[in-house]
């Protein structure tokens, strides 16, 4: 009943070829050749496996007569066996050509039905019936079940051996096996030369655009663009993607795309998955995961490729995504080895621990950061890590998963600002140290910008994470550098104490602020209460404006200014003033009791009185 020798030989040889899709290609390659732009014309063609359609032209195949399941006709057949009963059918593959003479179910039709429907659930690509032997005919509602299913079912006379059949198709489906493999070796050998040259990612990108004549986007693990080569600017998420430098926050976070990556991921392997045109996706796609131990590194995405080359398609991924593993890794080993020297230097310098002025000089030398001239620190808190991170019960590794990804995009922004800077994680926060030079004037304008684009970019790309960032006064380096990191350590710090979050603020802004954050909380609310307890009870009894009153007329300094900020007439001004001094029994024109309400009212503003 079953073919041994063919089983045997076909079995052993696809147990050694890697797991692909089953999908037509005819690009041409031959195993013993680099990879070109486009197929040689060579004898060494992809052989497909054979459809069904194209299997009924051959040796015994000719002599059987097609019943039903006609819309099948273009299913591969992957494998051919005899099989006997449904419950054999169900260990069948997808693509499996099955042959049967019925014996053990002759006298039971609804087997022979289930026997249909078996084949077409597992992905059978059709049913060959023996008649004359053991049934003389197919039962009713048979083909009927196979035109249904789009499954081919054919009967056979007796009188022609199944090796008749089987021997020319396993022959065609041998040669495509091997042909597969060749393919498979000779993508394999293209890539595994990238790595053995050093290539990087634009120019694995490009390989693998040009092998399939596709377009490519290159992608880590949060989406950031890494690299894209080839093809047309047709579909809009592609083109944004690379003007915005990887995948906007729209595009990600969208259900739908959240859950196709979750079964890419699962899939671990290349998938064909559909458009989205409501994203701006207006092509399906193939996307491959880039993993390394068990860990999503990235993403690679093809789309606009021809439909005949999907097999190739699927195999080049799975060697590109193997490669840009390989070159992550390495890209991130040769990063943390660079940055833990700078990020080293950074923090001596911030700690004062560098030793004497000519060691810094010598370290900064070999670093190739310019220690003359003028410098400011800046310093990037995220805001409330932990209370974000329990929140959202991050494990440590994504957490620090997490951090890393932190510290790559502060770095960004900073290097794409000052390419000469030294930059280095601290905790919770990130430390850049940026070289001005001589010329001073205009430095401030240019941190804060920096600071704000830092805050959009961590923002966009996280959204509900917000970072404050502080920045020092130009300073000499290596002296200065120790007491700016004070300086602004201490201007987060009171941020963070008076609860204000997404800040960008230089060591000079905070002024009287500063001061209070040295003084106790008890203090500072009995001080305020001392002072605006009684005006503030008022208001509160009576639903009244004085606070805001005074406050106004504080800041703007006199009353006529006050009034117009007010949008009251004078009189109503000056009458509240009168009230405020009756109720407060302050004296407003004298300076110190100006003095001390104004910083009452700071007090109550940072304490949210």
């Amino acid at each position: 009943m079953w073919s041994h020798w063919a089983g045997y030989v076909l079995g052993a040889h696809r147990a050694s070829l890697p797991p692909t899709k089953k999908v037509t290609s005819f690009l041409g390659l031959n195993a013993n050749q680099k990879m070109t732009t486009t197929a040689p014309e060579t004898a060494d063609r992809l052989i497909p496996a054979p459809t069904v359609r194209e299997a009924m032209r051959q040796g015994g195949f000719r002599e059987a007569e097609l019943i039903a399941g006609s819309g099948g006709l273009d299913r591969r057949v992957e494998w051919v066996r005899v099989i006997e009963t449904p419950e054999t059918a169900r260990k069948g593959r997808t693509g499996d050509l099955l042959l049967t003479t019925a014996y053990p179910i002759r006298d039971d039709p609804a087997a022979q039905l289930e026997l249909v429907a078996t084949i077409a659930e597992v992905g059978g690509s059709g049913l060959v019936v023996k008649l004359g032997m053991y049934v003389d005919q197919l039962p009713d509602g048979m083909a009927e079940a196979a035109d249904r299913l789009d499954l081919p079912l054919f009967t056979l006379r007796q009188e022609i051996p199944w090796v008749d059949l089987m021997e020319p198709l396993l022959e065609r489906i041998i040669n495509a096996e091997h042909s597969r493999l060749k393919q498979s070796m000779a993508i394999h050998r293209r890539f595994t030369e990238l790595v053995l040259d050093g290539k990087g990612l634009d120019e694995i990108a490009k390989t693998l655009a040009d092998l399939l004549g596709s377009a490519v986007v290159v992608e880590d693990a949060t989406f950031h663009l890494l690299a894209h080569a080839g093809g047309s600017d047709i579909d809009k998420h592609r083109r944004e993607t690379i003007a915005r430098h990887g995948t906007p926050p729209r595009v990600l976070y969208d259900p739908g795309i959240q859950r196709m990556l979750r079964e890419v991921a699962n899939h671990r392997g290349p998938m064909k998955v559909p458009a989205f045109p409501r994203l701006g996706m207006d092509r399906e796609r193939i996307i491959a995961p880039i993993y390394a131990a068990n860990q999503v590194l990235g993403y690679i995405s093809v789309l606009d490729h021809p439909p005949d080359a999907e097999e190739i398609a699927f195999m080049a991924m799975e060697n590109a995504a193997t490669v840009v593993a390989m070159a992550l890794i390495k890209e991130r080993e040769v990063a943390a080895a660079e940055s833990s020297v700078r990020g080293e230097f950074l923090d001596d310098l911030a700690q004062g621990s560098y030793g004497d002025e000519a060691a810094a000089v010598r370290r900064a030398r070999h670093l190739g950061y310019p220690l003359t001239g003028h410098h400011v620190l800046v310093v990037v808190d995220v805001d409330g890590f932990s209370s974000f991170s329990r929140g959202k019960q991050l494990t440590e590794e994504m957490i620090q998963s997490l951090k890393r990804e932190y510290l790559r995009r502060v770095s960004g922004v900073v290097k794409r600002n000052f390419q000469r800077a030294l930059v280095g994680a601290r905790s919770d926060s990130v430390l850049a140290l940026l070289p001005l030079g001589v010329e001073v004037d205009g430095a401030e304008p240019r941190v804060r910008a920096l600071g704000q684009q830092i805050r959009e970019s961590i923002a966009e790309w996280k959204p509900g994470f917000t970072v404050s960032v502080g920045f020092s006064a130009p300073t000499v380096a290596p002296a200065g550098i120790s007491s700016a990191h004070r300086e602004v350590r201490s201007v987060l710090e009171t941020l963070t104490r008076f609860g204000r979050r997404d800040q960008v603020v230089s060591a000079n802004e905070l002024g009287v602020t500063g001061l209070l954050a040295s003084v106790a909380d008890d203090r500072l609310l009995d001080f305020a209460r001392r002072h605006l307890g009684p005006l503030a009870e008022h208001d509160r009894r009576r639903n009244g404006e004085l606070v805001e009153t005074l406050r106004a007329y504080l800041e703007a300094g006199e009353q006529q200014a006050a009034a117009r900020r007010l949008k009251v007439h004078p009189n109503t001004l000056r009458y509240r003033l009168d009230r405020i001094g009756e109720i407060t029994d302050a004296d407003l024109n004298d300076p110190e009791t100006r003095l001390n309400l104004a910083v009452a009212l700071r007090v109550q503003g940072l304490l949210d009185l």
